[in-house]
């Protein structure tokens, strides 16, 4: 956990969120919710939603938390990937640190590199058992460990009404 909070009241945060979550508005507002979870919990500089296009073995971005440099509509091709295998089609949640990591998981490695981001933690969205997108969180120090994986995948149930 990113933050020294208790047990309790990280009980009563996540709580909160679920039921902010189940009432929320708009998918837009349930995206908004997570990014504030997941920075309280987690940690991040940069917080994408992507929704997985399985036809076309493509994700789009739905949600940003940089719309001027990575904008909703954005899409990348996953396709003969190792990621894509790993993330998308085994439906496994994938942690990276350092240039070597994020160069062998994304095309728009450079871009990434030139925000100062160095670490990443995907985890894919599921819905009945099918990945129908991604949750990305990028930050500029090595912090992502397995409990940010579990805590995310418990955030990643409300995105998946989302989607």
């Amino acid at each position: 956990m990113q933050n020294n909070i208790n047990a309790d009241d990280a009980l009563i945060a996540l709580q909160n969120f679920a039921e902010q979550a189940a009432n929320a508005s708009s998918p837009e507002n349930v995206f908004e919710l997570a990014e504030s979870i997941t920075r309280l919990f987690i940690g991040h500089n940069l917080f994408t939603v992507m929704v997985f296009d399985s036809g076309r073995m493509e994700v789009q971005r739905c949600y940003t938390s940089d719309p001027k440099n990575y904008p909703v509509g954005g899409r990348k091709k996953k396709r003969d990937t190792a990621w894509g295998h790993h993330v998308l089609l085994q439906g496994n949640p994938i942690i990276g640190h350092g240039e070597e990591n994020i160069r062998s998981f994304f095309d728009d490695h450079e871009v990434i590199s030139g925000l100062g981001l160095c670490s990443v933690i995907n985890i894919p969205i599921k819905k009945l058992g099918k990945v129908v997108g991604t949750m990305n969180l990028l930050d500029t120090t090595p912090h992502y460990t397995t409990n940010d994986i579990k805590l995310g995948t418990l955030i990643t149930l409300a995105l998946s009404t989302a989607l």
